[in-house]
């Protein structure tokens, strides 16, 4: 299924087709274009850390709510640390999205909470967003090399049908825009730590070039991991789109290094929905 694109006042995100035929939710997966943040962040920049000045930040968030329809002073985000640790948002949680005020050091955050948009950060990796509209709950993954290797989309979908009774064949996922296989070159330490986990159904996803170097597709590999939780093949939905070949639409920690933006996908159920 197909992502589209929206240009709200120079503002630019996508969103996932089947996610938004399903109905319920608001989201988006931001992109470099659009914000106030001056260069290098030039211009959507949702990263604390890089230099960029909290005001910035603050007005990108509120241009991002106000383009996609998201109350983003509600928002939640996590300390994102490569790990597969999922955490649980109540509504006293909400409005923790700058970095200092975030609750918890993990990857995935879930909320059954109408109105409170879960987000994660990415400059390459994989951020995944969860919604079953049957038990009405919400999840944002964070998946770099790491945290695709441990599972962490699995153990997600886990905690969710644990938490809130979610489904697996009723949970619509979409994958965003991240590092390609084409640009994702590794040592074998990457390929090693997700065979550990997949064994042999991951090679499809591993492909050795003749530089001795492994080129993973980290998109796929969470797919699978959300097969093997039982979603419905045509519920998962992958971007097409690489970061690091796309450098002037997305940020992208091996293009730019250190010195650079990041972006954000971001889920909230609706409130009257």
């Amino acid at each position: 299924m197909p992502f589209t694109e929206h240009n709200v006042n120079g503002l630019v995100f996508d969103t996932a087709d089947g996610l938004s035929a399903v109905g319920g939710i608001r989201h988006a997966f931001t992109t470099r274009l659009g914000g106030v943040s001056p260069a290098p962040f030039d211009s959507l920049n949702f990263v604390e850390s890089s230099g960029d000045t909290r005001e910035n930040i603050l007005e990108n968030y509120r241009l991002l709510g106000a383009a996609a329809g998201l109350d983003m002073s509600r928002a939640v985000g996590n300390r994102q640390v490569h790990s597969d640790l999922v955490r649980f948002i109540r509504a006293e949680d909400a409005g923790k999205f700058l970095y200092d005020d975030r609750p918890y050091e993990a990857d995935a955050l879930l909320t059954d909470v109408p109105g409170v948009p879960l987000f994660a950060n990415s400059a390459d990796c994989c951020t995944i967003l969860l919604y079953d509209p049957t038990c009405r709950c919400v999840g944002a993954i964070h998946a770099g090399w790491r945290g695709t290797a441990l599972g962490i989309a699995l153990k997600t979908l886990v905690a969710m049908m644990s938490a809130y009774g979610a489904d697996p064949m009723t949970v619509h996922a979409a994958i965003g825009p991240s590092i390609g296989a084409c640009c994702f070159e590794t040592d074998a330490d990457v390929p090693d730590a997700i065979r550990a986990e997949l064994s042999e159904s991951a090679d499809r996803f591993i492909e050795k070039r003749e530089n001795g170097k492994y080129h993973v597709d980290l998109k796929q590999i969470n797919r699978l991991w959300l097969l093997r939780g039982g979603l419905d093949p045509h519920n998962v939905e992958v971007h097409p789109d690489c970061t690091m070949c796309r450098g002037e639409r997305y940020w992208s920690h091996r293009r730019f290094g250190l010195r650079r933006g990041g972006q954000i996908a971001v889920i909230a159920l609706e409130e009257d929905a």
